[in-house]
């Protein structure tokens, strides 16, 4: 039965013939500039838990911890309580804090653009998604929805940025993968990322990253709004002469929809 609705599900899609990747990528460019439309009057609070670890040369854990914050997000704008660290009820400084960071954080990389809004994990805005090449690879289905599968490869980084961004540029110039992009909204519902090649920080000398993952999962509301699910990533590496073995996860769960009155 499975096997039958998702053949049914491709072969819809199918037979509307072979997009190009500009037309996807297009299409998800243009559902980012009706963001802002779509999430206002709107609230949605959720559960979000993360856990970092710190793994040894043979994959053990070395060190853990683990946070599950309350997350709610008014038309665009986040903001984050913590709730527990380790499963336990984190003190009032500690929760102070993490709420100073996460302010600070949001007014860092705030800008005024109103493409650009905080959409849960992750920052998209269209000059992000421009700073790729795609090639369209075929359809996928993922929980019954139809997708689009792009890889995609970075364009050669501009000159001119700022030093504050001049590591996360490099980084991003080195990054490749796939994209699933669903059909009917035009969201990204899938990416899986890694770096290309061995990214280095001042030659090496400070610090050197060999390998690294990235995976993000979203879904889509029963009320038609699509909302992040699932972060994972892991890097291999080495700071100085300490080698650097990272891995972290965040979930994103009990999502709650409300009203937001005017004003």
């Amino acid at each position: 039965m499975v096997w039958i609705v998702w053949m049914t599900a491709l072969g819809s899609v199918r037979g509307q013939g072979v997009p190009s990747a500009d037309e996807v990528v297009q299409g998800m460019v243009d559902r980012l500039k009706t963001l802002p439309e779509i999430n206002l009057g709107r609230a949605h609070v959720c559960r979000r838990l993360t856990v970092f670890e710190t793994l040894e040369a043979d994959g053990s854990v070395s060190e853990r911890k683990a946070k599950e914050y309350r997350v709610a997000v008014t038309n665009g704008v986040e903001t984050v309580r913590l709730v527990r660290i380790d499963d336990r009820e984190p003190p009032g400084g500690d929760a102070r804090a993490e709420e100073r960071r996460d302010r600070e954080a949001r007014e860092r990389y705030a800008k005024s653009s109103a493409v650009k809004r905080r959409r849960g994990m992750e920052v998209i805005d269209e000059s992000l998604v421009r700073r790729f090449h795609y090639t369209w690879v075929g359809y996928e289905v993922i929980a019954g929805r139809t997708n689009h599968v792009l890889e995609f490869t970075a364009r050669p980084s501009e000159s001119g940025k700022t030093q504050a961004n001049a590591f996360a540029d490099r980084l991003m110039s080195q990054l490749e993968g796939r994209l699933w992009i669903d059909a009917e909204d035009h969201e990204l519902a899938r990416v899986e990322a890694r770096l290309g090649k061995s990214f280095d920080v001042l030659a090496g000398v400070v610090a050197s990253i060999q390998k690294m993952t990235l995976l993000i999962e979203r879904f889509r509301l029963p009320d038609g709004r699509w909302v992040d699910g699932r972060l994972q990533t892991a890097f291999e590496g080495r700071k100085f002469l300490s080698a650097l073995r990272m891995r972290l996860q965040v979930d994103q769960d009990r999502y709650e929809t409300a009203t937001v009155k005017p004003g």
